[in-house]
Order: structure tokens, then C-alpha cells, then sequence
């Protein structure tokens, strides 16, 4: 009678338990990064792995197996085109376009219950293609035209290029008399191409974004203006009129609505390009990532700060490209990664956001062999050229363990080569061979299982 009554009653348990309908979590993740970080390419392997995961090796420390899917866009944001990125590196062995506007991906997973009368967990993630571009313009807000001008005028007197020395004599010559569509058009055009050649020559630490990836807003005439100095002229008016409404209506109200309420970001750094191209590279990269962390700063008390202090819990920084030296340099660039952002984590930990630095390939395109080079056998990376379009054989130098100073910086000591995604087939349940993917998704989704 009693053994029938607990039967009973686990039954009626059992029922309840399967009416509850419980609401099914949604974690928000930023992932940023300036450009030629590879983004695109992060983006689409981190949904491989996490979609073909390998059921007998868990890829999380928390050795909890789970199944994911892809859920159908709820949001108004442009959806990520994982299944076309992922054909193109998978079957054409070539490298995607990187992305050019905000786009979005929800990931729902489902885990087996602890409790054997319960049903199974489920919550999801939302995968946010975010332009780190957009992230400098967001840390424009707390300036105003006046300001944000005589900042980039005094950044753009330290580049010692023909370009930019063509515009700063052409703000100079202007007068408070100065006026009409005409010239408007001329400083604009002159500025936004100077910021593209400085974008194509390893400058990172460019506003506004939009100059340089405008998505919907090409040629929309509100991108009309560029920093010039204060005068009483109707040309500086003007400019300030449009750089105020691009604050109020585009970076506010689209840019800085997509990015609020995220838990969590990761940030890419191209640490390779920097070495590559020198101490003013990697200075105007570092002032970047500044710019772009700079939001959550809570010793500055403006509305930005106090709009993003409570929401984000986690930053993941991470070095892309790891597969382009040898196996026996990963210490050494991890130790440039660290050095990049220490500073930036110091901040961050002591206002309570936990950090993270990872080295990562996100597809993995070489691999290390030992060959001889100048009478020795050294380390060397072997991969498809995508210049010779066929495999070679190279010896990338030695990756220092700190960044060099100006003076010691020798930037045809590292060299590092675009390899093209190696032309192995890929079986439907095999996802892209990686360097530390696994440790950027226990980060990503360990504590939530």
C-alpha cells in the first residue's frame, strides 16, 4: 500500500514536472575586434565547434556532453551566414569576405538534467557580430565636436604621412568664411580617404567607424563632416550640426542599442600585424583597444559607463593567427598578448569584470615541421602559400617575448606569410581543425552547463 502510494505520487511528480514550462535563458555575447583581427572567421568556426562537437572527447572542461542548434532569427539584426562561410572555407579552401555590419546568431543548447525525474536544461546563447570599428564611434559620445576635432587633429600631427599632412593643410587654410556644399564635400571626401589609406596601412584608431564601414549609411549625406579647427564659419557649423545628429541617431540610438545588455564580450587582436608593421602599428592598436574598452571604466562617471557597469560580467581577449608560427613560439605570443592588454585587465579586474587572454587559430591552415634553415634545423610552418597557391616550406623568425622598442624594431624580422585553409576533406561531423578553440568555448559556455 505505501510502495503504491510513493509510485503514485512520483507519477503525479513526474507529470508536474513535464507541464513546467520553464523560460529558457539567453546569454548575449559581443564579438569584436578591429580590422583584420578575422573576426568572420572566429565567428564561423566558434559555431562549428560548438555544432559538431566531439561527443567522446567533451569540449568543455565540465565534461557535460550537450547538443546544439541553430535557432531562426527573433531579432531584427541581420542574421550570420555560418552555413555559406563555413562551404566556403570547407569546400573551396579560401577565405570568406570579413563582414561589414552588426549580425547575429542564437545558439540553443539543451543538457541532460542532473535529476532523473527532471527534463532536460536548456538556454541559449546570442552570438553578436559586432564591427569594432562602431566600438570607437560609441566611445565618441562623451565629446563634442569641438573636442573630438582637436583630438584627432593632434593624433593625425604625429603621422608622418603625405596624406595626412595634404588634409592638415587644407584645415589650416580654411577661414571663417569658408563655406558651401562644394567645399564640404572636398574636406569630407579628403578625410574619409585618408582614413581608408591610414586603415590599409595598419592604423587602427580611426573615427568614425562609418567613414570606414559604412553598411546602409553609404553615401547617405549625414556622413557628411570631418574634424576641423574651431572657427565662427558656417562650414564648422554645419559639421557640428551633422556630427551631433550621427551621435543622437546613429551611434546612440543603433549602434549603442545593439551593444547594451551583452554579458559578456570577446575581443580579437591581431598581434601579427602588429610586429609586422612596426611600433606606430602597434601603438595606434594598443590606443584602440583603449578607445574601445574605455566603456567600461568606472571611474568615469559619464552615461556611457554608467549605461554598461552592470551588464557585462566577462572579457575575453584573444590573439588570432596562432597557426601562423611554430608550435614552440605559442609561449612567447602569449606573452605579447598579455603585454597588449595588461593594463586594459588591470582596470577591468578591479572593477569587477572577470578577464581572459587566449592565443587561438580559429582554423587551423598549418602545421609546424622541422627543416634546415642557414645550416640549422629550426621550427618551421608548412601550408599553401595564398600568393604561390601551392604548399610551402618557411621559417618565420623568432617571435620575441616582449614587444621591441622603436628604436630596436626591425619589422623584416618577422616573416609571417597568408596561408590559404588546407584542401583536406572535411567528413559532415568533423569540424575545422583548430589551435585553442576549445579553451575560448569552456570560457564561453563552461559555467553554464
Amino acid at each position: 500500500m505505501f510502495k503504491n502510494n510513493i509510485k503514485e505520487l512520483t507519477k503525479k511528480v513526474s507529470a508536474a514536472v513535464d507541464n513546467i514550462s520553464m523560460p529558457i535563458t539567453t546569454t548575449k555575447i559581443a564579438i569584436t575586434g578591429l580590422s583584420r583581427s578575422g573576426k568572420t572567421i572566429f565567428i564561423t568556426s566558434l559555431i562549428d565547434q560548438l555544432l559538431l562537437q566531439k561527443k567522446i572527447t567533451p569540449i568543455t572542461s565540465r565534461k557535460q556532453p550537450f547538443n546544439v542548434t541553430i535557432k531562426s532569427p527573433t531579432t531584427s539584426i541581420k542574421r550570420f551566414d555560418y552555413y555559406s562561410l563555413k562551404k566556403i572555407i570547407k569546400e573551396y579552401h579560401q577565405w570568406p569576405d570579413g563582414t561589414d555590419d552588426i549580425t547575429s546568431t542564437t545558439l540553443e543548447f539543451e543538457t541532460k538534467s542532473r535529476y532523473s525525474f527532471l527534463n532536460n536544461s536548456k538556454f541559449r546563447i546570442e552570438l553578436i557580430d559586432y564591427p569594432g570599428e562602431w566600438i570607437l564611434d560609441i566611445a565618441m559620445m562623451g565629446l563634442s565636436y569641438e573636442q573630438w576635432s582637436e583630438k584627432t587633429i593632434n593624433w593625425m600631427k604625429n603621422i608622418d604621412e603625405e596624406i595626412v599632412k595634404r588634409y592638415l593643410n587644407s584645415i589650416h587654410e580654411l577661414s571663417d568664411k569658408s563655406k558651401g556644399e562644394g567645399i564640404e564635400n572636398n574636406i569630407h571626401q579628403q578625410y574619409s580617404s585618408m582614413l581608408s589609406f591610414l586603415k590599409n596601412n595598419h592604423y587602427s584608431n580611426l573615427t568614425p567607424g562609418r567613414f570606414i564601414m559604412p553598411s546602409d549609411l553609404a553615401h547617405d549625406p549625414i556622413l557628411c563632416f570631418a574634424p576641423i579647427h574651431q572657427s565662427n564659419s558656417s562650414l564648422h557649423q554645419v559639421f557640428k550640426e551633422r556630427y551631433e545628429y550621427y551621435l543622437e541617431n546613429i551611434v546612440k540610438n543603433i549602434q549603442l542599442e545593439h551593444f547594451r545588455g551583452f554579458d559578456r564580450q570577446i575581443v580579437l587582436i591581431d598581434i601579427i600585424e602588429a610586429l609586422q608593421n612596426g611600433h606606430n602599428c602597434y601603438s595606434d592598436m594598443k590606443d584602440g583597444l583603449r578607445s574601445m574598452m574605455s566603456l567600461y571604466d568606472h571611474r568615469n562617471k559619464n552615461f556611457i559607463a554608467q549605461w554598461f557597469s552592470s551588464s557585462i560580467k566577462k572579457v575575453i581577449f584573444v590573439a588570432t593567427k596562432a597557426d601562423l608560427i611554430t608550435s614552440s613560439q605559442h609561449n612567447n605570443y602569449s606573452a605579447l598578448l598579455n603585454e597588449m592588454v595588461e593594463g586594459i585587465r588591470k582596470k577591468m579586474n578591479v572593477d569587477h569584470i572577470k578577464t581572459e587572454a587566449h592565443i587561438i587559430s580559429s582554423v587551423k591552415c598549418t602545421e609546424t615541421v622541422i627543416r634546415e634553415h642557414n645550416g640549422k634545423n629550426l621550427p618551421c610552418i608548412q601550408g599553401i602559400s595564398s600568393k604561390e597557391k601551392k604548399k610551402i616550406v618557411l621559417y618565420p623568425g623568432e617571435m620575441p617575448h616582449s614587444f621591441p622598442s622603436p628604436q630596436e624594431w626591425d619589422t623584416s624580422a618577422y616573416n609571417y606569410e597568408v596561408f590559404l585553409p588546407s584542401n583536406i576533406s572535411y567528413k559532415d561531423n568533423i569540424p575545422f581543425d583548430h589551435i585553442n578553440m576549445d579553451k575560448v568555448v569552456d570560457s564561453i559556455i563552461g559555467e553554464l552547463l
